[in-house]
């Protein structure tokens, strides 16, 4: 899986030296998976594409250096830990409603040394009571979350 990370990570114009994180997580991921169901890809390399790069080319997209970002629904962490992995000076909060994942996300971040990461559990309408201008940039990549984000979270671009 590194070798892949690698590789994808350099065919987006990123810099390859967080594949090992990268790679270790994806181990957890696989690891944990066999316990609870934190996702339906197993297969090492579609984890690299499907999951890793997917969130990875975000960085293509946007501006994420010394931004406050919001990970909503983030189950097992995707986008949002990707590309704290790869953009060390990014703040981020990981927001799930399933404790299990927020626990997981947790153990990740600890075995990663990651700081400046927050893994709230709660649902986004609720979360978005009290934080509602806490973020420079909020990323979803399920669909239903979208109204509860747009609503409740208005203050984010």
């Amino acid at each position: 899986m590194e070798e892949l990370l690698r590789q994808g990570l350099t065919a987006l114009g990123l810099p390859p030296e967080s594949a090992p994180d990268l790679a270790r997580y994806g181990e957890m991921l696989r690891e944990k998976n066999r316990v609870m169901n934190l996702t339906a890809i197993e297969d090492p390399a579609e984890i690299a594409a499907l999951h890793f790069l997917d969130s990875a080319a975000l960085l293509t997209l946007a501006d994420f250096r010394n931004k406050r970002v919001a990970d909503v629904g983030t189950g097992a962490g995707f986008p949002g830990l990707p590309l704290r992995i790869l953009e060390p000076s990014l703040s981020l909060t990981l927001l799930d409603a399933q404790n299990k994942r927020v626990e997981f996300l947790k153990e990740v971040c600890a075995a990663l040394g990651l700081s400046d990461v927050t893994c709230v559990h709660a649902r986004a309408e609720e979360f978005a009571a009290d934080h509602r201008e806490g973020f420079d940039l909020v990323e979803l990549r399920t669909y239903r979350w979208r109204k509860e984000c747009r609503n409740g979270l208005s203050g984010c671009r």
